[in-house]
């Protein structure tokens, strides 16, 4: 989105306060010291287990915060700050929050209108927490030997004409820790170019990551890559032969009674390891108190509590210097001082990486996916606590702000506290969506070029999401036009398009989009839109001009633009 590609810009520009530091970092490497291999000392987190009065297979029970001992007005407080917040930047936007204490759900929070209690939700990178315990499930199982194995031990049979000899160190744990010293480029430093271009191939994706190029010795430094995620999915595939979703619902899903889920799979049929998974957020707090109870859930040990304590070992840290390379393989040092400055002091649970876990050296720890998505774990307070939303640039940590600074004070006791009735009452009522208060607005009439183009297919050029075709239609005598366009060449996505400012709902693919749209101008058309349970909204800019259409598109990723133009010799049926 807009809002993180300018926080990226912020971060470079702060940078340039940094680069003493930098210089300094050159001037020690030149001297044969290097700092990229300093490892600082963080403990592992260690904490003993309270066992809960029940399991919540079959459902969460709900308390008071006063029952739990904590205080509802402290809650109270942190629903201010969110909606003052809000007042100031409308494009703030968390969709749910839900408190968890001693087992019991002591207030369940929902901001959006257009979030439905007990709605999945796409949990983005918090995927990668529930595939490290996959892998520590496999591993225990039998299916795999160790976390140390060399994974071309495991992708033997894959055509890889990787000459680096590199390829044949790296094991599962650099897949784990985020140490595989790949040139991925597929995290926000780099915009996502590595990613685009991984998912655009027309091999195996598997293969493509195989044969990057190495800008590191696997294990030697902390480089985020969805990649390295990836393949610890392709991993459960190749040594279970289960593909990951059955051998989740198998081992762990099924018996924490989490049923309705959600994954995007690649074109080889492998889940998306990194991301794309989608939950209730009932069922993201089960995990959280899955590892709260180390790995146990009701007669079970479902992960190896051993597999736990490894989890939350910090192995890398992202708070170490490290350099970001740009399309040359040359340093970006503006980028590379607006990383450091991120992780050093701005971004939260950056203490250190366990396996595919966020740690704290406060002993909390954290799964953590983009948009604001967050399953954070406070052992000390026998607390957990997850958030859903719709944030970007640097608002995607106000979470942790509200974290820290209210519900974390808000457990003042270990014993029950005196009754709170009024601010118990308040918070009862945030536990259900509030009602979409926008009034109908008049319909634009309609300009010229409406016509024109109502029903034409438009043929698009490379875009970073692979959407092939789009049309609009319109008809002067309804409030709403239809939109459609077909993805990753066979999905047709459809969905009506308000035109009085008021969103129209529309289902498409199993999906529900909300939708509203307007001209801007006489040849442009813009659409706002919610993909219900999204990470983020987003935003299409449609220009029209002779056969042509100017594509400015805004979503979780950044902004994009591109062109297309009317089709001439086909019309595409939706």
């Amino acid at each position: 989105m807009r809002g993180k590609r300018t926080f990226k810009k912020i971060l470079k520009i702060t940078g340039i306060t940094i680069s003493s530091f930098i210089l300094f970092i050159l001037f020690i490497e030149c001297l044969g010291i290097v700092y990229t291999n300093y490892k600082p000392q963080m403990k592992s987190i260690v904490y003993n287990t309270i066992s809960p009065d029940y399991w919540p297979t079959q459902g969460w029970e709900q308390s008071t915060p006063e029952e739990q001992g904590m205080d509802s007005g402290k809650i109270l407080e942190m629903v201010e700050f969110y909606e003052e917040k809000r007042s100031e930047n409308k494009n703030i936007l968390i969709d749910s929050v839900t408190i968890i204490r001693n087992g019991y759900i002591v207030s369940e929070i929902y901001f959006n209108p257009l979030f439905p209690k007990d709605t999945v939700h796409i949990i983005q990178s918090c995927t990668k927490s529930i595939m490290s315990a996959l892998i520590g499930i496999a591993i225990d199982q039998g299916y795999i030997k160790s976390v140390d194995i060399p994974i071309m031990d495991i992708f033997d049979d894959e055509n890889i004409g990787n000459t680096d000899k590199r390829i044949n160190k790296l094991t599962l744990k650099d897949l784990l820790t985020m140490q595989t010293g790949l040139h991925s480029q597929d995290d926000q430093w780099y915009e996502y170019k590595g990613l685009f271009d991984w998912q655009a191939t027309d091999g195996d994706w598997t293969e493509y990551i195989l044969n990057l190029p190495f800008e590191a010795d696997p294990g030697t430094r902390f480089d985020y890559s969805n990649m390295a995620s990836f393949l610890l999915s392709a991993i459960i595939s190749e040594t279970t032969g289960m593909d990951t979703l059955s051998f989740a619902r198998k081992y762990l899903f099924d018996p924490m009674g989490i049923k309705d889920v959600r994954w995007e799979k690649s074109p080889q049929g492998i889940y998306m390891g990194f991301a794309r998974m989608w939950l209730k957020p009932d069922d993201m707090a089960k995990i959280g108190l899955l590892y709260l109870q180390k790995g146990k859930w009701d007669r079970q040990q479902l992960v190896p509590s051993t597999w736990i304590e490894e989890s939350l070992t910090a192995y890398s840290f992202p708070k170490k210097y490290r350099y970001i390379y740009n399309d040359e393989g040359r340093v970006d040092y503006m980028t590379s001082g607006g990383a450091w400055m991120s992780s050093n002091l701005i971004r939260p649970f950056a203490d250190g990486y366990g396996y595919q876990w966020w740690l704290d050296k406060s002993g909390m720890y954290s799964a953590v996916g983009t948009g604001g998505q967050y399953i954070m774990i406070v052992p000390g307070k026998n607390l957990l606590v997850v958030f859903t939303g719709k944030l970007s640039g640097i608002d995607v940590f106000l979470p942790a702000t509200m974290l820290n600074k209210y519900i974390i004070p808000s457990v003042v006791s270990d014993e029950p506290l005196p009754v709170n009735s009024t601010a118990q009452n308040k918070l009862a009522s945030l536990s259900e969506p509030p009602q979409l208060d926008i009034k109908p607005g008049q319909v634009q009439v309609l300009p010229e070029i409406a016509e024109e183009i109502s029903g034409k297919t438009y043929l698009l050029d490379s875009n970073p999401w692979n959407y092939n075709h789009f049309k609009l239609v319109f008809d002067p005598d309804k409030d709403y036009a239809e939109f459609s366009y077909t993805a990753k060449q066979k999905d047709i996505v459809k969905y009506q398009v308000g035109m009085d400012s008021v969103y129209r709902l529309s289902e498409s693919n199993g999906d529900t989009y909300a939708a509203y749209g307007y001209w801007s101008a006489p040849d442009t058309f813009v659409i706002e839109y919610e993909l219900i349970g999204y990470c983020a909204t987003g935003k299409w800019v449609l220009t029209f001009k002779g056969d042509e259409i100017t594509v400015e598109e805004t979503g979780v990723t950044g902004v994009y633009n591109y062109k297309g133009r009317k089709s001439t010799d086909r019309v595409i049926q939706y």
